[in-house]
């Protein structure tokens, strides 16, 4: 049997919000579910299970409408859905009795319930999330019920959403846990893996983002389970460093910043940390440089290259003469400490 493990879309959410590229991340965004259809229809899967938060907060009824049409592509795959803790079922959720269409079932109870799908001898088990914070850790006890295969469809992982004992839940009897709710994708065991977000929401979900392709094979009466991870997102957040020195200057470093993120893909969003000991008379144009590409954040950690022992001699009897000579001593663990404590107090004094 062949299952696609989606989780955390947070469909409506508009990462980089009010920045040039901010309502095509939101674009992106929706086009998840069309394309993850597409990999269903192409892969004939059997099922595809999405673990929590496919919606960034509560859904209107047509955004339901839209989303159950857009899942009436699916030929052969039946779908699983769980509400996680973006997207719960309140008292006034459009989750609550919808009329999912026949490929669809969502486990909208908040208690663990099941459905079995006779033709694949396959149940999968689950719960919705009923309201943003579920501090119990819910999944200690479950366990499947019957022959067949057992699929258990979980959100949660931290203090305040249903925290997980990894090993109860791997020790348990299911075939494959899919969980949701960490967006780092992460394959805990041959049997349970976090999918991630598949698309990064936020420039802190750097690297590689998309789902997890599962076959579950059965062979001389047991089932083996193997897991895959296969990037998908049409993007990636990365970070990239830019070191700095006495002869640098804007120009320069701008074309390194050009040249770095033409080699590793234009078509990415960039966190750029400039390091180094710059000349004491430049300053960054941290403002010029974020229009050079995808640049979310220019961090600027560059310190001035002063001339520290002319800087002494002109101010040996003075304050500022005073604060060089007791933190420049070279030796000690804490030497990196210092130095960054002499630079940055030297550029609060000299006002660089």
């Amino acid at each position: 049997m062949k299952v696609i493990h989606i989780a955390d879309c947070h469909l409506l959410m508009e990462p980089e919000k009010g920045t040039p590229i901010g309502a095509l991340r939101r674009k992106e965004i929706m086009e998840i579910v069309p394309r993850i259809v597409e990999v269903c229809n192409a892969e004939e899967a059997d099922l595809l299970l999405i673990a929590g938060d496919l919606f960034h907060k509560a859904p209107r009824l047509m955004d339901l409408r839209e989303l159950d049409h857009i899942l009436s592509g699916l030929v052969h795959t039946k779908v699983v859905l769980i509400a996680g803790n973006h997207d719960y079922i309140g008292p006034r959720s459009y989750y609550t009795n919808y009329p999912w269409k026949a490929r669809v079932t969502m486990l909208t109870d908040g208690e663990l319930s099941h459905i079995a799908f006779p033709e694949l001898r396959t149940t999968v088990y689950g719960f919705s999330y009923h309201t943003r914070d579920i501090t119990e850790p819910l999944y200690d006890d479950v366990a499947p019920v019957g022959e067949g295969i057992h699929i258990l469809l979980a959100h949660g992982g931290d203090a305040k959403n249903v925290p997980m004992n990894y090993k109860k839940i791997d020790l348990a009897g299911f075939d494959y846990a899919a969980l949701g709710h960490i967006h780092k994708k992460e394959i805990l065991t041959p049997r349970m893996a976090y999918a991630g977000s598949v698309e990064p929401l936020d420039r802190n979900e750097t690297g590689e983002h998309g789902y997890m392709r599962v076959d579950i094979v059965e062979e001389a009466g047991e089932h083996r389970t193997e897991v895959t991870f296969v990037p998908f997102s049409q993007r990636e957040y990365r970070d990239i460093t830019v070191m700095v020195d006495g002869n640098s200057t804007n120009a320069s470093i701008g074309e390194t910043i050009k040249a770095m993120i033409a080699e590793l893909g234009a078509k990415h969003l960039y966190r750029v940390a400039l390091l180094g000991k710059r000349n004491e008379e430049l300053v960054p144009d941290t403002e010029a440089f974020l229009g050079l590409g995808n640049i979310t954040e220019i961090i600027d950690r560059t310190l001035p290259e002063y001339d520290l022992k002319a800087l002494r001699k002109a101010n040996a009897d003075n304050l500022l003469g005073m604060f060089i000579e007791a933190l420049s001593e070279e030796n000690g663990e804490d030497a990196e400490i210092r130095e960054k404590a002499l630079y940055y107090g030297l550029s609060a004094l000299l006002n660089k």
